[in-house]
């Protein structure tokens, strides 16, 4: 039975995937998993450069990835940041009812966001470009872009492996991954 996000028993239900994961796991991460969005968390918490662009931004942005059924990625995904006035609260996977109340919501293909990630492609362009659709505020986005311009860094810092750089045995551990969390959290 699935849990309801934000709520102790969700959060419970998370942080014992994610600590079995991380046991698991070593480095580098698979881009999206559990242990990879605890490591962009920590280091988007950490960073005193992300709060002082970011000191008076507030609200959630998602970053949503659809599915891309070419590659055996059967679901949209979204990552769910809340950030408050230069603290990241917490950065989760979220249900798409959760991530499209989000106060940003950024949709982009698979490979737009794997370019975003590895420096192949300018994020902001990307937004401008319309290869990233952006729900929300646009003024807001310009008026704190060096504070997302950061974001994109730290996530790129954390690197990792994506998921089609997986072997078939990696991919078919992902999905299994996935059907557990939506079992049970989503």
């Amino acid at each position: 039975m699935a849990l309801t996000y934000g709520t102790e028993e969700w959060e419970a239900a998370y942080q014992e995937i994610l600590q079995r994961r991380l046991r698991e796991q070593s480095p580098p991460y698979i881009q999206g998993s559990p242990e990879w969005i605890d490591t962009y968390e920590k280091l988007v918490q950490g960073d005193a450069t992300y709060k002082e662009a970011a000191a008076g931004w507030e609200g959630t942005v998602v970053l949503h990835s659809l599915a891309d059924r070419d590659l055996g990625i059967e679901d949209d995904s979204y990552i769910l940041m809340d950030l408050w006035h230069g603290d990241c609260r917490s950065i989760r996977p979220v249900t798409p009812e959760v991530g499209e109340a989000a106060d940003y919501v950024l949709t982009a293909s698979y490979w737009t966001w794997k370019g975003s990630n590895t420096g192949e492609l300018d994020t902001n362009k990307a937004v401008m470009q319309g290869k990233i659709k952006l729900k929300g505020d646009l003024g807001n986005i310009v008026r704190y872009n060096q504070a997302a311009s950061r974001l994109t860094e730290l996530s790129a810092q954390v690197g990792g492996r994506w998921f089609d750089e997986l072997s078939q045995e990696e991919q078919e551990e992902m999905r299994l991954l996935t059907e557990e969390m939506i079992d049970r959290l989503m």
